[in-house]
């Protein structure tokens, strides 16, 4: 590893994020053909084409972006950078945690935001845990990929402020794997 994957892997460590309880066990178990077919789509580079909605579906704006995801630990931890407009607005970690049977995405954006997600092996959704939101109540993210190819994907991210009762979409992305 770099001495910049070590300090990244060293961030996640003290995050609680990954315990190196396998090291103690001989090495990594491997994982569900599921989980480990997941990570490895992600990474890679993506054009991000990403429809901004309103609360009655209108589409406000359209923006571009471009995704860098790597794997920084081998087969087990991606990391995925978005930068657009030359800057860098977020970044994430995902991995699978065979433990608890769930998938794990933590990012943090451009406002140092921390949203941290959980989807199961049955379908491709990733939900966030409700966090206080800024004019009262609190909002729930809710990430559901479809149309999943090798050199493309779409993604919908819905918004709830009643605890997931009632959805509406906030945008609608399409990725498509750069060359």
């Amino acid at each position: 590893m770099t001495n910049t994957r070590h300090a990244r892997f060293a961030a996640l460590l003290a995050a609680g994020f990954v315990v190196p309880i396998f090291w103690a066990q001989g090495g990594p178990q491997p994982l569900p053909a599921e989980a480990q077919k997941r990570l490895d789509h992600h990474v890679g580079e993506w054009d991000v084409r990403t429809e901004i909605l309103g609360r009655e579906g209108q589409t406000l704006r359209t923006t571009t972006a471009r995704d860098t995801a790597e794997y920084i630990i081998p087969g087990r931890v991606v990391e995925l950078t978005t930068v657009s407009n030359e800057q860098t607005v977020s970044k994430a970690w995902m991995f699978y945690n065979a433990a608890a049977e769930k998938f794990y995405l933590t990012s943090v954006d451009a406002r140092g935001d921390l949203w941290i997600l959980t989807g199961d092996l049955d379908e491709y959704v990733l939900t966030s845990e409700p966090k206080p939101h800024p004019r009262g109540g609190t909002l729930t993210l809710r990430f559901r990929h479809s149309e999943i190819k090798p050199d493309s994907f779409k993604a919908l991210m819905e918004m709830s402020r009643d605890g997931g009762k009632k959805w509406w979409i906030r945008s609608r992305q399409t990725l498509t794997r750069r060359r």
